[in-house]
């Protein structure tokens, strides 16, 4: 059985905007956090660690990595979004400074790029290139991914067969562990087995 940890990063200061490539570190909350996601993982097995890049994701990546001896991976494609103009904006004030283009989010958001934004299917694009590495080496059992919110409710959808509002829903608090397993042949759908995030 192949099993596949999907993490998100623990809190930044930031928490509550379009984040994006912005690259904030923990906050204290983060920290505290982190300690505890360490905690649930500190018997669990990893054969491979991958993490985003943006220092948020690379330090809960890193700690997890010397709790458990191994080396972290990072891959720029497992990156947040691209926000463009509304990089660092909470949605209230993007509802108020761009009324127009947030109603066409919310009509649309994979059809929708905002101003100097990363498109969806660019964004898609390139995490699913990045995640069918770990889907077609059988060499690795157990790979963590630390990565971000709207990377991790694409991987839910496209790899586990999760719609869109559960998605959103499992991805909701950070430092959240999802723990999913393929049981089946290679061609088989990931099945969520378990549900973590710091009380």
């Amino acid at each position: 059985m192949r099993q596949l940890i999907l993490i998100r990063h623990p809190a930044t200061d930031l928490a509550g905007t379009f984040c994006g490539h912005s690259d904030p570190d923990l906050s204290a909350e983060g920290l505290v956090e982190l300690h505890a996601l360490q905690r649930r993982l500190e018997r669990f097995p990893l054969d491979r660690l991958v993490s985003s890049d943006l220092l948020r994701a690379r330090r809960c990546a890193e700690a997890l990595s010397r709790q458990h001896g191994i080396q972290t991976t990072i891959r720029p494609a497992f990156r947040e979004m691209h926000f463009g103009d509304w990089e660092g904006l909470r949605w209230e004030e993007i509802a108020t400074r761009f009324p127009h283009q947030a109603q066409r989010w919310l009509r649309g958001y994979a059809t929708f790029t905002p101003p100097h934004a990363e498109s969806y299917a660019h964004f898609t694009a390139r995490i699913g290139r990045a995640a069918n590495e770990w889907l077609q080496d059988t060499s690795c059992a157990t790979l963590a991914i630390v990565t971000h919110r709207g990377a991790l409710q694409f991987l839910l959808q496209t790899y586990c067969g999760i719609d869109a509002t559960a998605a959103w829903q499992l991805t909701s608090h950070h430092a959240t562990a999802l723990f999913c397993a393929r049981a089946a042949g290679p061609d088989s759908p990931l099945t969520v087995r378990e549900t973590w995030h710091p009380d």
